[in-house]
């Protein structure tokens, strides 16, 4: 068994104080590795630790829906608090390829119960989803074919198993409803001929080994042409390698974000703790800092790891204490570094930098930096979060120090310039925010928190988000590559694609360039539902256009990816349409049957996928509204004609369904048909759109 170690919280939980409806979750991922016929080499396994390592994503889902996500072992943070609720834990690493040599995909689930003020322990176990091939010759057919080598294919791609190969597993990921993978084997005879033959492996199934050897048969020479009788050895996946892989150490703050400044009053200070947690035992924990000398400690720099009881002491008398555990047992280690309240209390006004570097027994590392502010102000600027810095808004926030009848307010300004804007701010406890608006998009600003007329002598900054502009919003531009126009210019790059390429091969375009129905410029893009059909061949097909890519065809059935990158979140999408509707006469659906009036769909939705949505027409995987990864969904749904000849302006309000994330795709599709992805509608729906226009606030 592959064991990735995570090691979460295991004693900063334990000591840590949160709210009684909340627990802490530990966990450990086991990831099966089937083994290889020859043993992994000591210079390969760092590589492959590090591939698994860096590809680990972990899902954590409560009865809301999605709650954590992980990307990377390393960014598991060490302590992880949730609300007491029932969860189920998925994990997947690996490569995620539809075939290759010797490279896994892995998943993993399980359910777990998370009880106020317990700490819970989780262990997912990952196991291999392809289905793994050997291919192996018999001496006794190599005695009668040369230049032998064995292709084995899936309908995604197909992997060639030369004489080179003796050692490899091929692993295959196969589409929901395919069991069966192809083979072709091709060598020289004896008498110098090409020889070749072709079969089918039956039945077969994930998680599964087939180990298939072509055996020399010479009584059924004769049987079908073939040398050779095949044996296929099927297998469940139980022989695995033993390889751990160890997150890096963690340095987390105890009751506090170790990455945000720590601000204390002058004069007002207390004890202040840090965590350090190792997968392994501790060889190296140096701490370092220009300003340790200032603070009243012995030296600038002490490996406490390998220090002398006598000069831990010392250390210690200076008001930095030192606790170290090991168990054994587990290869766990924690340390505890804790600056005394009379150290903090006798620091003079200003910032201090304590940095903070591990290295444990695997010689993984790790650093942080513990950033001491020491001010006589009544209120302190903070760093405003990613997600509250929107395109023309952001939150800022703030820190009342000491009571005071002043007036609280945040000053910004353009980074660069001279003259501040203000804004009131509201308290909370002792927390200050401000919502400012109508900020200029990628433009970096400067604040500050404001008590009267003192200003807290941190100035701190934020950038907004870019405003994205849709490529070939008015689709103007359009060339043809064969049979299939396409939705860009001739030598630009690709943004937007159709089911062209779907129905092109039964000689028709579903989604044109129209000069006639326009809003502006000189073209609008037309997207014309029908029945395509060549030589009795055919089937419904809606016209549309979509952010992404048409990836492949499946017999008559597209293969779609949807989503193209954004880093920003717009309110609303603007447009023209116009909607031409008609009666259903084709439905796979009881949704929306023969003789229902057709709908048209435009939609917009914006989320945290790893990576554009794969869509199959074939088995109706198709875009999941309610999907987890979606941040921001808004659609409408024409359901009527619309007025007038032209088109018609109309505006997709977009929801947000969290705050907290930022996207990393956008999806935007137009459709003359709703539910063209079960082959239903009407053959006389028609959907024109044009000028679309994020809007950002």
């Amino acid at each position: 068994m592959l064991t990735l170690l995570l090691l979460i919280g295991l004693v900063a939980c334990q000591e840590d104080t949160h709210n009684k409806g909340e627990g802490c979750l530990s966990m450990e991922l086991n990831i099966s590795k089937p083994r290889t016929n020859s043993a992994m080499q000591q210079t390969e396994q760092p590589t492959v630790e590090n591939q698994l390592a860096d590809s680990c994503r972990i899902r954590i889902y409560g009865s809301q829906g999605l709650v954590r996500f992980f990307k990377g072992l390393n960014n598991l943070p060490s302590e992880l608090w949730l609300a007491a609720d029932d969860y189920r834990i998925t994990a997947i690493t690996g490569d995620s390829l539809p075939v290759a040599f010797n490279r896994g995909y892995y998943k993993g689930e399980t359910n777990i119960t998370i009880e106020p003020g317990n700490t819970t322990h989780a262990t997912l176990s990952c196991r291999v989803v392809n289905t793994l091939v050997t291919v192996a010759i018999s001496e006794q057919l190599k005695t009668v074919l040369s230049d032998y080598s064995v292709t084995v294919s899936s309908s995604q791609g197909s992997l060639t198993y030369t004489q080179q190969h003796t050692d490899s597993i091929g692993y295959f990921i196969l589409p929901d409803g395919e069991t069966s993978l192809s083979w072709t084997i091709v060598g020289t005879q004896q008498d110098g001929n090409a020889y070749t033959q072709s079969g089918t492996l039956s039945n077969v199934k994930a998680a599964m080994r087939y180990d298939i050897t072509f055996n020399y048969n010479e009584t059924q020479y004769t049987a079908g042409g073939a040398y050779f009788n095949l044996i296929v050895n099927e297998s469940i996946i139980d022989k695995v390698e033993n390889i751990i892989i160890y997150k890096h150490p963690d340095i987390v703050g105890n009751n506090f974000d170790i990455d945000q400044p720590l601000v204390f009053e002058a004069n007002s200070g207390s004890e202040t703790s840090v965590w350090v947690n190792a997968s392994s035992a501790i060889s190296q924990l140096i701490i370092s800092g220009e300003q340790l000398t200032a603070m009243g400690l012995p030296a600038n720099s002490i490996d406490i790891a390998g220090a002398a009881t006598s000069t831990l002491s010392t250390w210690q008398s200076a008001g930095l204490s030192y606790r170290y555990d090991y168990d054994s047992s587990k290869d766990i280690s924690t340390a505890k570094i804790t600056l005394s309240e009379t150290l903090i209390r006798n620091l003079t006004e200003g910032v201090y930098e304590i940095d903070i570097h591990v290295t444990d027994m695997h010689a993984k590392q790790w650093n942080k930096t513990l950033v001491l502010t020491i001010s006589n102000a009544v209120v302190l600027t903070e760093e405003v979060r990613r997600c509250d810095i929107w395109a023309k808004r952001a939150t800022l926030k703030g820190k009342l120090m000491k009571e005071t009848s002043e007036a609280l307010t945040f000053q910004y300004r353009v980074k660069g310039t001279d003259t501040w804007n203000s804004v009131d701010a509201q308290l909370d406890g002792t927390t200050l925010t401000a919502v400012v608006t109508g900020l200029t998009s990628g433009t970096t600003y400067e604040y500050r928190a404001v008590a009267g007329t003192m200003a807290s002598a941190i100035i701190a900054e934020f950038t907004t988000e870019t405003e994205f502009v849709i490529p070939n919003a008015g689709f103007e531009n359009w060339h043809k590559s064969g049979k299939v126009w396409l939705v860009y210019g001739s030598g630009e790059s690709m943004w937007w694609d159709s089911g062209n390429h779907g129905s092109a091969t039964l000689n028709v375009n579903i989604t044109t360039q129209d000069t006639n129905i326009k809003h502006s410029g000189n073209s609008s893009i037309r997207m014309q539902s029908q029945f395509v059909s060549l030589m009795g061949i055919g089937k419904f097909a809606a016209g549309n256009v979509f952010s992404g890519v048409y990836s492949g065809t499946d017999g008559t059935n597209g293969i779609l990816d949807f989503g193209r990158p954004i880093s920003s979140r717009p309110s609303q999408m603007k447009g023209y349409y116009k909607y031409i509707t008609g009666t259903v006469d084709y439905s796979d659906t009881d949704l929306l049957p023969k003789g229902a009036t057709d709908l048209g769909n435009i939609y917009i939705a914006v989320g945290d996928w790893d990576a554009p949505i794969h869509i199959t027409t074939k088995d109706h995987n198709i875009f999941d509204k309610n999907d987890s990864h979606i941040i921001g969904f808004g659609e409408i749904i024409p359901d009527k004609n619309t007025d007038g000849d032209g088109l018609v302006p109309f505006t997709i309000d977009i929801e947000y369904r969290s705050t907290e994330r930022i996207p990393t795709y956008i999806v935007i599709v137009g459709s003359a048909s709703y539910y063209g992805d079960f082959f239903t509608g009407s053959s006389s729906s028609t959907m024109w759109l044009d000028d679309l226009e994020l809007v950002y606030e």
